[in-house]
This record gives structure tokens, C-alpha cells and sequence, in this order.
């Protein structure tokens, strides 16, 4: 983990604490279904067995959430698109308070212990939506007043507050994944109605079979998939080239090796983990006291710091890109890799970053660079420090326990540090972390308050359609670099699966998309393996 230990969930409560705003007619207002063509599904007949292992421990509920079960809609991270999946059409009132659902015509659950396989109406929606508002799970609790279900095939959503993240929760399996009330009988879980039904579990994994009343036709292509969460027998690089595996999902910040692995096909992906150059600004976060330099208040000062650093150089360490505030995996709201090599603030000059320091005559600040005593972070301390001195900075590396770094970092309790965030889920948050309210909406770690900043960053968080977030998010992010953040991101990191060469329709850069709606159409060539 990061030093910036947040769950999954942690992250996406986070990112929804103050994202109320406007869902405005261009989502659906005028009575027309906000929803995206649906693609044609591949020809195919179904057959195959697809294993897939998985970094350990691990035993994701995720990964199994988005095979099992459907929800409402899904969306595509990398086009910002919303595809209906139970709902055929939703439509958005214009003051963004009514959020009408019409489901798809005869849709069931996996069978029961019976063998009865019940339908799924509008009622099952509503009760399951209640279920988790009285488990105080947040969107149902605090973001829907009231859920409503005028028919069999029509869910409406009564909202407390219009909802910015609406459609990104919903689409989140683990989060709003439609649910019986019966379970199933080898599997400790509620049935599902997604692509796959549970079969067995195991100590070292789970299998599924293809749901033969699945709703979308002619998917899913596989007759079987195995989930191997307890982990692989040895490298998941070798296990996949043996024919041990089919998809082998290798652990953050660790690179399959090259050689003998055959036909191997290496996937990569850039993952949703950023790390960043980060200073305290202020003697107080909060109602605390904590450490800080006034130097850094001061924009010349970190500007020195930005010029100083070799970006090139130091996504190097890790194989990974530059980033802006938004993160390259969330490619419609990122700012592009051309926009932010030209920006000011990510050039390279040494000459410029002395001037600016002698002239704010702190030529010579001397403070500790602190970050997490992990290999990655180790690595690229070493090298910003070595950045920093060549420009007229003396700072100290000081690396601590992870736990450590990572209180210091939530309570804003350093001078200048390597932070990393491990999983930025929604775009949101990479915005967030540099408004004045931080992710938390109580402060900020850095102490950073910018108005301007923080006026086009609520205009984000008030904005659903994805397109049109998608303008305003890389407006925002502009206004932040053109004022100078008190947190520089350095780089993003990737991420690597190992494939079969017969595996098609697997698409990793999709994220919980690639399972949640792609997982179906996934097939394979051959089944000889």
C-alpha cells in the first residue's frame, strides 16, 4: 500500500463528501435518455474456460462483485460514456432532484437453491437501495432521500441534492450491484443477475459459469471463469506462458520479467496511483498545529521547485507518465501529455529555477524531504533531493515507517514530502486534493487556498454530464498549474497483466469496466490450454 492508506470505498466516500451540484438538462433533462449507443457484440460461440489470477492476498469483492452482479448503468472511464445495463433509458430532471430509470423487459436472477430463477422488477431495486441506505452505506443514506417504484420496470431516484457522482457510483458493482434476498448455496453471498453464477469456492479461488438467462444476448462467450484470489501457484508471468492461467494481474510497482515467457502477451495499463512533490504552507491544518516553512507560501519558491525537477528522469524510475492534478487513466477529464509538457511549470530549467530562488533570497533553504520507506518512494526522494540541490535548495531525505508517513500526510504534519495517492478512483479526487478543504473537506494537507482555483473546481463538482465535465475539469486543472499548487504531481504508475495470446476482448485499461460490461464478450480463441 501508499502511504496514503484509503480504501476503495475510503476514497470514493471521500471524493463524494462535498460533490453536491447541478445535473443539468444536457444529461437528460429535456426527457431524452442520457445513455450511449451500445456497442455490437462479438459473434461467438460460447465456450472456454478462462483462469485468472490475481495479485495475493487479494480476495477482491470487486473483481467478483462486477462478474456477478448488474446494476443500473455502467461506465466507461476512458470515453466518460454511460451504457444502460438493467435500465434501458434514464432520464434526468433538470434541477437534477428526480432521476427516473425504465428497466429492461424480463429480467431475472441466478437461480436460487430451487433452481427458481425469480424476476428482477423495479421493487427488487428499491428494496435492495433501502437495504443499503439502512446499512448506512453513503449514496443511499445520504445522497437519495427516497426510492421509488411507480411500476414493475420504473426506479426513481429522489435526491436530497443534486449528485455529482451519481452515475459513477451506480455503476460501481461493489457499491450498487443489484442484490436478492436469497443466497446462494456454495457461495456465502446474495444472488446476483450478472454474467456469471457462482459455482464453488475454494481456498484458493472462486469458479463461475456463464448465466444462461443472462439479459444482454448472445454473451457472455466464455462458459466458465476462474478467479484464482488466493494466489497463483508460482509468477503469474510463467503460470500464464504454462497455460496455468489465462490472465495473470501482477502487483502495484512489480513488472513481469521478459524473458521466457514465450508468447506471452504483456498488457499495461496506466494505473489510478499518482505520486507527487509536496510542501506545508501553513503553521495550522485544521485545529492543529503542525510543521510548515513560510518559504513555500511564497510562488517563486515552489516555481524554483517545479523548474528544478527532471520530470523525464523521474518517471523513468518507475516506467510510468507525467500527470497533471487529474490522472492519465481517467483520459477525458486528464490534461493530455502534449498540453502539460508544454506547460510552463513542467519544464526543466535549472538556470530559471536559481534566478527565481535568489530572488525570493532563499538560495540555500535548507529543510527534510520526508516519504514513506518503501522501494519506489525510496527511489524517487533520492533522486528530487538531488534536483532540489543542484537549483540552490539543501534539502535532507528522511524516510519513515509507511504508517507513519501516512498519518503525517492526512494530518498535514510535514515540511516537504514525496506523498502517493494509491487509489484515485473518480476524477474528482485528483481535484480535490488541492482545493482548500482538501479530500477531506476539512483542510487542506498543504495548507493551500486558492479561490479562483477552488471557484472552477466546485464548477466541476456540480457538473454530471460527462462531457461537459470533462471541459470543465481540464479548465480547472488549468487555473491550479497557472497558480502554482503547493503539491506537484510527478508521475503516474503502471500497471501490468500478463495474457494468453488467445484471449480477446479482455481490455485493461478499462478498469472495473473491462469486467463489469466487457467480461462478457471476453473469449477465446482457442481452448486447447
Amino acid at each position: 500500500m501508499t502511504p496514503v492508506r484509503l480504501t476503495r470505498r475510503q476514497m470514493l466516500r471521500l471524493g463524494a463528501g462535498s460533490a453536491v451540484g447541478a445535473l443539468l438538462a444536457a444529461c437528460g433533462g429535456d426527457g431524452r435518455s442520457m445513455l450511449a449507443p451500445i456497442p455490437d457484440t462479438p459473434a461467438g460461440k460460447r465456450a472456454g474456460n478462462l483462469r485468472v489470477g490475481v495479485p495475493s492476498p487479494s480476495r477482491d469483492p470487486v473483481v467478483f462483485a462486477n462478474l456477478v452482479y448488474s446494476r443500473l448503468v455502467v461506465l466507461d472511464p476512458r470515453r466518460n460514456a454511460v451504457y444502460g445495463d438493467l435500465a434501458e433509458a434514464v432520464e434526468v430532471a433538470s434541477d437534477g432532484l428526480e432521476v427516473r430509470f425504465r428497466l429492461r423487459d424480463g429480467l431475472r436472477f441466478h437461480p436460487d437453491a430451487a433452481g427458481l430463477a425469480a424476476a428482477l422488477t423495479a421493487e427488487d431495486v428499491k428494496r435492495d437501495f433501502a437495504a443499503r441506505a439502512q446499512a448506512g452505506e453513503y449514496l443511499f443514506a445520504q445522497g437519495i432521500e427516497r426510492v421509488e417504484a411507480p411500476d414493475l420496470q420504473t426506479v426513481v431516484l429522489r435526491m436530497r441534492a443534486p449528485f455529482s457522482l451519481l452515475f459513477d457510483y451506480l455503476a460501481d458493482a461493489s457499491i450498487a450491484g443489484i442484490r436478492s434476498t436469497a443466497r446462494y448455496t456454495r457461495v456465502d453471498a446474495p444472488l446476483g443477475s450478472g454474467p456469471f453464477v457462482p459455482a464453488t469456492r475454494e481456498a484458493i479461488g472462486i469458479a463461475m459459469v456463464a448465466n444462461p438467462l443472462y439479459h444482454r444476448k448472445r454473451v457472455p462467450l466464455l462458459e466458465q471463469v476462474q478467479v484464482f484470489d488466493g494466489g497463483p501457484p508460482r509468477d503469474v508471468a510463467t503460470a500464464v506462458a504454462d497455460g496455468e492461467l489465462g490472465v495473470g494481474l501482477h502487483a502495484p510497482d512489480a513488472k513481469p520479467a521478459d524473458a521466457g515467457h514465450g508468447h506471452v502477451v504483456t498488457a499495461r495499463r496506466i494505473s489510478r496511483r499518482m505520486r507527487g512533490l509536496g510542501f506545508s504552507l501553513m503553521p495550522q491544518k485544521g485545529t492543529a498545529q503542525t510543521r510548515s516553512i513560510p518559504a513555500f507560501q511564497d510562488e517563486r519558491v515552489r516555481r524554483a521547485a517545479s523548474l528544478a525537477l527532471d520530470r523525464q528522469v523521474l518517471i523513468a524510475l518507475d516506467g510510468g507518465v507525467l500527470t497533471g492534478p487529474v490522472g492519465p487513466a481517467h483520459s477525458a477529464d486528464a490534461l493530455s501529455d502534449e498540453e502539460l509538457r508544454k506547460h510552463p511549470l513542467y519544464r526543466h530549467d535549472p538556470a530559471e529555477a536559481k534566478r527565481l530562488l535568489d530572488a525570493a533570497g532563499k538560495s540555500g533553504l535548507a529543510f527534510t524531504l520526508e516519504g514513506a520507506n518503501r522501494p519506489a518512494a525510496r527511489l524517487l526522494a533520492q533522486a528530487v533531493e538531488g534536483q532540489l540541490r543542484e537549483v540552490g535548495f539543501v534539502p535532507q531525505a528522511r524516510l519513515l515507517p509507511v504508517a507513519d508517513w501516512e498519518l503525517a500526510v492526512l494530518a498535514g504534519d510535514f515540511v516537504a514530502g514525496i506523498v502517493e495517492f494509491d487509489e484515485l478512483r473518480t476524477p474528482d479526487l485528483g481535484l480535490r486534493m488541492h482545493v482548500s478543504g482538501g479530500l477531506s473537506g476539512k483542510f487542506s494537507p498543504w495548507g493551500y487556498s486558492n479561490p479562483l482555483y477552488d471557484a472552477a473546481a466546485r464548477k466541476v463538482f456540480a457538473e454530471v454530464n460527462p462531457t461537459a465535465r470533462a471541459q470543465r475539469s481540464r479548465e480547472a486543472q488549468r487555473v491550479l498549474l497557472d497558480a502554482v499548487p503547493a503539491m506537484f504531481p510527478l508521475s503516474a504508475a503502471p500497471d501490468y497483466a500478463s495474457l494468453a495470446p488467445e484471449l480477446r476482448g479482455f481490455e485493461f485499461d478499462a478498469f472495473e469496466f473491462n469486467e463489469s460490461w466487457l467480461g462478457p464478450q471476453w473469449r477465446l480463441e482457442s481452448t486447447t490450454r
